[in-house]
C-alpha cells in the first residue's frame, strides 16, 4: 500500500498503455516497458528514460527513494549517493500485461533508470552485496525465509568474498555453455541430485558459487568482436575501477551506519561494438530490505539498534571495498603488462556435483597435465604458427619419470616485430589428442586454463610447484589467467574452438598504465613490492612458509634460471621463510603490495583483500574504535 507516501504524483496520460512485461536475469518483482507519448517526455528526457517495476514486490523501495529524494535536496553527501543509485521519478498506475495470464490490469509502477538506454548491446551483471542477506523479522522477511537465505548465503560466494553474483543478462558463450555443462552433467544418468534440483536452479547456484575475479572475466569477455577485443576490455577495466572507486567514496562520506540488506550491485557494459573506451554503467539498487537512516534518525535508536547497523554497515562497506579490490588486482596484472612471453596450459576437469556443493560448500577441480610455452625471441618471431604442446602429469613418486597426459593442439599468433611478447599474443585452443580415460572421467567438465606470465621463471616455478606436490606459488611478475570453455569429447580427443588475447604494453604502455593505478587507488593503501605473509591458512600452516617452500622447490632469478631443483624434507624455519620470501619481493616483484594476481593460494589473496579494505576504511579492523556518535 503505498497511498501515505506524499510523492509527486505522475500522470498515467503521459505514457503509452499498455506496458509489456520485461525478462530480467534475477529477482521476484515484474518489470515492465514504460515509454512516453509522442510529445510528453521532458526535455531532455528520452521516451524510454525508465523501467517499470512492480510496486506490488517493491513497496519498501517506494519508501527508500522517497526518502532519498528528500535526503538528497538537504545534505551533499546523499547528492553524492544518489547520483551512484538509480534515477526515480515517482510511482505511476498505468494498465499492464499480466506475464502469467496474458490480460491487461492496472498496476502500480515505480520508475526506475533505464540502464540499457544508449547501449546497443549491455552486458549487465547483478551481484549481491553483503555476507549476510536476509535478517529474522525485518521488512517482512519470516524467520524460516531468512534461515533459507543464510543456508544460501553459507555456500556461495557471499560466504568467501561478501557478495555473490545473482544474474547475467547477455552473457558471453563460455558461461552459456559453462552452466550447460553443469546441467547436462547433472542430468546423466545415475549422477547423483539429478531429480532434487531443477535446471534454473542450478544455473543460479552455478552463478552464486562463482569468485569475484571468475565472474568478473566472464564480464570483460568480448573475444566474439574479433580482434581488438583486448583493448575493450582494458579500457572496461579502468572504466569499471573509476566507477566503483567513486561508489566507494560516497558510501565513505554517508555520516550513520546503515541496514541495506540484500541490495545489489548492477555492473553494465558494451559488448556490441568495440571501443577503447567502452560505454559502462555502475548503479546501486534493490532496496526492498534495506532502510534509509538520516543522523536525526540514528540518535532515535536504542544501543542495540545502533550495534546492529553498525555491524551490517560494516559488511556492506567490506563488501564494496573487496569488489574495488578485485577490479584493481585485475587492472594491476591484466592491464599493466609489459609482455607476455610465457605460457602454462593446464588441462583441469572439474567434478560436479550441485547436491554436495549444497551441503557441504565444497567443489573439486584437478590439474590433469600441465604444458609450458616460451614465445620465440626477437627476431625469431612468426606471425601464425601451430604449436604442440605434451601436458605433463604430476610426480607420482620419487624418482618417477616424466609421464604425458596428452597433447594439446595450439595456433598462436604474433606481431611481426617487437620484442618478444609485446603487442598482441593471440592463442587459439583447438583441441586436446592421446588423452586417457582418466582425463577424460564421466561427470567432469574438461577445460584447459591459460595463463600468461611475465617473467618466463614465474611459469617454470608454477610448472615444478604443482609437479612436486605443492601449493600453487604467488607468482613474482604480472600474471593473468583465463579458461576455455568445456571440451566436446570425442574417443581420446577433446576439442575446443577457443581463442584468447593477451595484450603486451611495452615498456612505455605499460610505465604510463601502472602510474593510472597508482593515482586510482585509495590514498592510505601503501603501494611496495612485499605482500602480507606472517598469515596462516585453515590449517593453522603459515603463509611464508608455503611460499618459501614452493620457491624452495626451483628457485627461480629473473632470467628464469633454475637454481635448485631439490625438493626439502622439511618446511624453512619459520621467520627464515618468511624474511626471505619478504626480502624476494622487495627486489623483484613489479605489481603493488596488495594485488596479488588471481594465480596462486587463495588464502594468501583473501589476506591482502583484507589487509587492503582495513588500509582503506580502518575501522573494518575487528576491535577498532568507530566514530564516537555511532554508539
Amino acid at each position: 500500500d503505498i497511498s501515505d507516501v506524499r510523492w509527486g504524483s505522475l500522470s498515467d496520460d503521459k505514457f503509452e498503455t499498455p506496458c509489456a512485461p520485461l525478462c530480467t536475469s534475477g529477482g521476484t518483482a515484474t518489470f515492465f516497458r514504460v515509454c512516453y507519448r509522442p510529445g510528453c517526455e521532458p526535455h531532455g528526457t528520452d521516451p524510454e528514460q525508465y523501467l517499470g517495476k512492480d510496486v506490488a514486490h517493491a513497496s519498501d523501495e517506494v519508501e527508500f527513494y522517497d526518502k532519498l529524494r528528500t535526503s538528497r535536496e538537504c545534505d551533499a553527501y546523499w547528492a553524492s549517493f544518489s547520483d551512484m543509485a538509480m534515477e526515480c521519478p515517482g510511482v505511476v498506475r498505468l494498465q499492464c500485461v499480466n506475464p502469467q495470464e496474458d490480460a491487461l490490469e492496472l498496476r502500480s509502477l515505480l520508475l526506475l533508470q533505464n540502464l540499457r538506454l544508449g547501449f546497443q548491446k549491455l552486458r549487465l551483471v547483478d551481484v549481491k552485496l553483503g555476507a549476510e542477506t536476509s535478517i529474522p523479522c525485518w521488512k517482512g522477511k519470516s524467520r524460516l525465509h531468512a534461515w533459507k537465505n543464510a543456508c544460501v548465503d553459507q555456500r556461495t560466494n557471499s560466504a568467501l568474498e561478501g557478495f555473490r553474483l545473482e544474474g547475467m543478462e547477455l552473457p558471453p558463450r563460455a558461461l552459456e555453455e559453462h552452466v550447460q555443462a553443469v546441467i547436462d552433467t547433472r542430468n546423466r544418468r545415475g549422477f547423483p541430485g539429478s531429480k532434487l534440483v531443477g535446471a534454473k536452479q542450478v544455473t543460479r547456484f552455478t552463478l552464486q558459487r562463482f569468485r569475484a575475479h571468475e565472474f568478473l572475466n566472464y564480464w570483460l569477455d568480448v573475444s566474439s568482436l574479433g580482434a581488438g577485443a583486448e583493448l575493450h576490455t582494458h579500457g572496461a577495466v579502468w572504466g569499471a575501477v573509476i566507477a566503483v572507486r567513486k561508489l566507494t567514496h560516497s558510501v565513505l562520506d554517508i555520516q550513520v551506519p546503515q541496514q541495506w540488506i540484500g541490495s545489489s550491485l548492477a555492473l553494465g557494459l558494451e559488448v556490441g561494438k568495440l571501443d577503447k573506451a567502452p560505454q559502462l554503467v555502475v548503479k546501486v539498487f534493490d532496496w526492498g530490505r534495506s532502510e534509509l537512516t538520516t543522523a536525526a534518525d540514528y540518535a532515535k535508536l536504542h544501543a542495540e539498534e545502533r550495534r546492529e547497523r553498525v555491524r551490517h554497515w560494516r559488511q556492506y562497506i567490506r563488501a564494496i571495498c573487496r569488489f574495488q579490490w578485485e577490479l584493481c588486482r585485475i587492472a594491476a596484472h591484466r592491464c599493466c603488462c609489459r609482455a607476455w612471453p610465457a605460457f602454462i596450459f593446464e588441462l583441469r576437469c572439474e567434478q560436479v556435483s550441485i547436491v554436495r556443493a549444497a551441503i557441504l560448500g565444497e567443489s573439486s577441480i584437478e590439474a590433469a597435465g600441465m604444458g609450458v610455452y616460451h614465445l620465440p625471441h626477437q627476431g625469431k618471431q612468426a606471425s601464425n604458427s601451430k604449436v604442440v604442446i605434451p601436458l605433463i602429469r604430476r610426480i607420482s613418486g620419487v624418482g618417477s619419470a616424466h609421464s604425458v597426459a596428452g597433447v594439446l593442439h595450439l595456433h598462436i599468433s604474433l606481431p611481426d616485430r617487437g620484442p618478444c611478447g609485446e603487442g598482441p599474443v593471440i592463442i587459439s585452443v583447438r583441441g586436446a589428442t592421446n588423452l586417457t580415460e582418466a582425463e577424460l572421467a564421466n561427470g567432469a567438465i574438461t577445460v584447459v586454463r591459460i595463463i600468461g606470465f611475465e617473467r618466463a621463471g614465474d611459469a617454470k616455478l608454477h610448472m615444478e610447484a604443482w609437479r612436486a606436490g605443492y601449493p600453487e606459488p604467488v607468482p613474482r611478475g604480472r600474471t593473468y589467467a583465463q579458461r576455455t570453455t568445456p571440451g566436446k569429447s570425442l574417443k581420446s580427443t577433446m576439442v575446443w574452438e577457443d581463442t584468447f588475447e593477451f595484450l603486451g604494453l611495452g615498456e612505455a604502455g605499460a610505465a604510463a598504465a601502472q602510474a593510472r593505478l597508482q593515482e586510482i587507488l585509495p590514498s592510505g593503501v601503501r603501494l611496495g613490492n612485499s605482500l602480507p605473509i606472517e598469515q596462516t591458512n585453515a590449517e593453522g600452516v603459515r603463509l611464508g612458509q608455503c611460499v618459501g617452500s614452493a620457491r624452495t622447490v626451483a628457485h627461480l632469478e629473473e632470467d628464469g634460471h633454475q637454481q635448485n631443483r631439490s625438493c626439502p624434507d622439511t618446511l624453512p624455519n619459520e621467520h627464515q621463510g618468511d624474511s626471505d620470501a619478504a626480502s624476494a619481493r622487495k627486489r623483484s616483484s613489479p605489481w603493488p603490495e596488495l594485488l596479488p594476481p588471481t594465480v596462486g593460494m587463495s588464502t594468501q589473496a583473501d589476506s591482502a583483500a583484507q589487509c587492503f579494505c582495513i588500509q582503506t576504511v580502518p575501522w573494518l579492523q575487528e576491535g577498532s574504535e568507530y566514530p564516537s556518535h555511532w554508539l
